[in-house]
């Protein structure tokens, strides 16, 4: 049997009392970890209710979901899908320990989907995606408004999760990764192109040129669309001010945030937020 050993257990009502008089469309029913305790430990669904993701920290197993099989092993990921029929088992001789997370609601399904990550269920050598399943078992069941911040850090791991997989497959020249590498390291600060492309060793003329091949847009474009993304869920699930979030984002104010949000969403800032 599993032995849980550490986690928040979640209780059936919303943490927040304040909560809307609609249920907040993202539950974090459990996080924690646990430690197979014996060689028979396995699992099966049938058309599964909720979306669990488990990290293996050691040892060794088996997952077969819809068809598919894999063998996931130390620091690699695995999704039991909502709506999935799967089994999983550990490995005999080198047992699993392994942390997790469930979540269910219509926001958790729409983020896997969004982010491509429906028809994944296997990531391996993903040591940075642990920090997130800490932050899940360290939310505690009686923390104030759990499931919005539980539905914060499950946005952040989807979209990383997203990052991984693109940089893993894209074909893009070495640069431009390199480039795009630098924009997301400076979400939250001033990006100069001078600078990243003497840093690169490449004109920027050659940078943009290969940037927009790989991705569609100038990098400047990229850098704005990525700051408005956390934009919005800063103003959906965070109770920063409008100046604050503008601050954190690298922007020289709040009018000139508030302009380019407006600008690429149609709706000011404050507005956003109103409408939830």
């Amino acid at each position: 049997m599993w032995k849980i050993k550490k986690g928040c257990e979640i209780l059936n009502n919303f943490a927040d009392r304040t909560a809307r008089l609609e249920p907040f469309p993202f539950r974090l029913n459990h996080a924690g970890w646990g430690i197979a305790t014996t060689p028979e430990c396995a699992f099966e669904h049938i058309d599964y209710e909720f979306c669990t993701v488990e990290y293996v920290v050691s040892g060794r197993g088996v997952l077969e979901s819809d068809g598919h099989r894999f063998e996931c092993g130390p620091e690699s990921i695995y999704f039991l899908h909502h709506r999935s029929s799967h089994s999983y088992r550990t490995d005999p001789i080198d047992l699993w320990h392994k942390l997790f997370f469930i979540v269910d609601g219509a926001l958790a399904d729409t983020l896997i989907a969004c982010y491509g990550l429906s028809d994944v269920y296997q990531i391996n050598d993903v040591p940075q995606l642990r920090p997130y399943f800490e932050e899940m078992m360290g939310l505690g069941y009686t923390a104030p408004g759990l499931h919005r911040r539980a539905a914060v850090i499950f946005h952040q791991f989807a979209e990383a999760c997203s990052e991984i997989l693109l940089e893993r497959t894209c074909s893009a020249r070495p640069e431009a990764m390199e480039l795009k590498r630098a924009i997301d390291e400076s979400i939250g600060s001033r990006f100069r192109l001078n600078e990243s492309c003497r840093k690169i060793g490449y004109s920027q003329a050659h940078l943009i040129r290969r940037f927009r091949e790989a991705f569609g847009c100038s990098p400047y474009e990229y850098l704005m669309q990525r700051r408005i993304e956390i934009a919005r869920r800063l103003l959906g699930f965070s109770r920063k001010s409008i100046k604050e979030i503008a601050a954190m984002l690298g922007f020289s104010d709040q009018y000139s945030f508030s302009s380019c949000f407006k600008e690429r969403t149609g709706v000011s800032p404050s507005r956003y937020r109103r409408r939830g």
